[in-house]
């Protein structure tokens, strides 16, 4: 009798079907309220795509990679196409994936490439295959050895315009000008500039002969203008009314792309002699997002103005339910396909005491400093209500065979330097999995990416210490010593002490911004965990039980310098 009692729980959990997750986030940041939306759909977007691969019986690591290119494709990220440009006004990424096991495959500073996660993913790959003469084989590659190795394995070769949007290129000309305004008036690798000679001159100039040469036929042609919103109109041939604009187009000309070469489109007419003829509004141009500018949003302060974001309680709402409903206040404990709700008051269970409780998280605000810094560079701030999204998007997947997996993928700051590696190409600093232990009867594991500010992020070692909290429940105490915490105090900690306490993020110039985003694998569930000490952050949670998926655009309102969340599913 003790022997068949021992082995029904057992036969029950194989009584119910595997259940697969997928958790992304869209970056940390500010998310313009007149965007909101396209963020959350964006999320949602993505978490469908993901859950087809996990449905069907794909692993996690598919599921991430999906995610992942959606995002990168969808202009309002920064990611992949439409990022924001380097101070040389082209598209540089980086991109992490590692799997159940910590694997990793990862590529930094990458141009020209479409996805940068599958280029990831292909690294992930060929890194688990043995070279000859016992060579090791990379698991991070950079900048243009990272194409290379992605063409070699039959990925597509871009050309830089086709990254560019049209919204990421009037945010360069906009900062370039500030920049240009506070006395930066030339790029790094301008002539007689520092680094100077570690630029391929040659290479350079062919790239920018070629700019130079579009640029000039756009504009012959009329297609700088015409169907181009974001674009001054002309007042007269080879004149424009915008006389601001037009010092700024000019002194810009020789670094911006205005479209897509047109030596590009095997069908464009050309001349008996093989050259491309061009003619009149005949061009492609990206598409463009909404409008940014309907409203206007007061700069940055330590005290948020009172825009109708106060205190909101972060909760996982359907990606088609109006903001309007996210103000609700809520009531109770969610259930597993539920959105998170704000309990009265008291502390929260640690998730493995067997509660009945189904929402480990409790949103959160700490209380405020008495000075907050900046997240942005001043030249990023601005009157008009548009996206500051300054790094990475994630995603975090569990599969049908338990295993979990997680990603990476991001654009980087507007106006970086050139070769500037971010956080989501370093394995520990934007992502992070702690695979389970071969004695772990539990088999619990953790994954964990970050959004923010990279550098601090990098020396915070952000991912990996904030997977090794959850994964422990420990948070700093005094000293510096490990003291037991539950998971919600773990996750606060981490982003209050760990990170915006740690020396190197105390005595910088630049603030620490960070996003985080965890999921705890446990018997009885998925635990995702949330925190962000920035304006914004976009996430979405789907497991193979819903018909879609319920997304949240947490806002840290009027108080407070840290806001948390979360979510369980359940297993069983």
């Amino acid at each position: 009798m003790d022997g068949a009692g021992e082995k029904r729980p057992e036969l029950n959990r194989q009584s119910h079907p595997p259940v697969a997750a997928i958790f992304v986030h869209a970056g940390a940041g500010y998310h313009s309220t007149t965007n909101e939306q396209i963020h959350l759909s964006a999320c949602a977007d993505a978490s469908m795509v993901a859950m087809r691969f996990l449905r069907g019986g794909g692993t996690a690591v598919d599921a991430v990679e999906a995610a992942i290119k959606v995002l990168e494709d969808k202009e309002i990220t920064n990611a992949g196409y439409g990022s924001n440009l380097t101070i040389e006004g082209i598209v540089e990424c980086d991109a992490t994936v590692v799997d159940h096991l910590g694997r990793s495959g990862a590529c930094g500073a990458v141009a020209k490439i479409k996805n940068p996660i599958h280029l990831a993913r292909i690294i992930l790959e060929e890194s688990s295959r043995p070279l000859s003469l016992r060579r090791v084989p990379p698991n991070l590659l950079i900048a243009d050895g990272a194409a290379e190795f992605g063409f070699e394995h039959g990925m597509d070769i871009v050309h830089h315009d086709a990254l560019v949007s049209n919204n990421a290129r009037e945010r360069f000309i906009r900062w370039r000008e500030d920049l240009r305004k506070a006395g930066f008036p030339r790029t790094p690798n301008s002539p007689g500039s520092p680094g100077e000679e570690l630029i391929d001159h040659e290479y350079e100039e062919r790239v920018r002969d070629k700019q130079r040469r579009d640029h000039f036929n756009a504009l012959m042609s009329g297609t700088w203008n015409e169907g181009q919103p974001g674009s001054p109109q002309a007042a007269s041939p080879g004149t424009f009314a915008d006389d601001r604009m037009q010092d700024i187009l000019q002194s810009e000309q020789d670094l911006l792309p205005t479209r897509a070469p047109a030596s590009m489109n095997p069908k464009a007419p050309r001349t008996p002699d093989g050259k491309v003829q061009f003619e009149s509004n005949t061009q492609s141009r990206a598409p463009v997002s909404p409008s940014l500018h309907s409203a206007k949003r007061p700069r940055y302060s330590g005290s948020r103005s009172s825009e109708g974001h106060g205190p909101r309680t972060p909760s996982l709402l359907k990606s088609n339910m109006t903001v309007d409903a996210a103000d609700e206040p809520s009531k109770g404990v969610s259930d597993t396909s539920s959105g998170l709700a704000r309990p009265p008051t008291g502390k929260q269970r640690k998730g493995t005491d067997g509660s009945a409780d189904d929402t480990p998280e409790s949103p959160t605000l700490a209380e405020p400093e008495d000075e907050t810094p900046k997240p942005f560079p001043d030249f990023m701030l601005s009157d008009i209500d548009e996206d500051r999204i300054t790094d990475t998007v994630g995603a975090i997947a569990i599969d049908i065979f338990g295993n979990i997996a997680a990603g990476s993928s991001s654009g980087g700051i507007g106006m970086k330097h050139r070769g500037r590696v971010g956080p989501a190409a370093l394995v520990g600093v934007g992502t992070a999995v702690i695979p389970a232990d071969f004695e772990d009867s539990e088999n619990v594991m953790v994954a964990a990416v970050t959004s923010g500010t990279g550098e601090h992020m990098a020396t915070t070692m952000a991912s990996q210490k904030c997977a090794e909290r959850l994964y422990f429940c420990t948070k700093r105490g005094r000293g510096g010593m490990n003291t037991e915490a539950n998971e919600e105090e773990a996750m606060e900690s981490f982003v209050l002490n760990d990170f915006m306490e740690h020396p190197g993020v105390k005595n910088s110039h630049s603030a620490g911004a960070i996003g985080v985003m965890a999921v705890k694998k446990m018997p009885e569930g998925y635990f995702l965990h949330f925190a962000h000490n920035t304006d914004s952050f976009a996430l979405a949670s789907m497991h193979s039980g819903e018909r879609e998926p319920k997304c949240v655009m947490s806002r840290i309102g009027d108080s407070g310098v840290v806001v948390q969340g979360g979510r369980k599913i359940r297993v069983e």
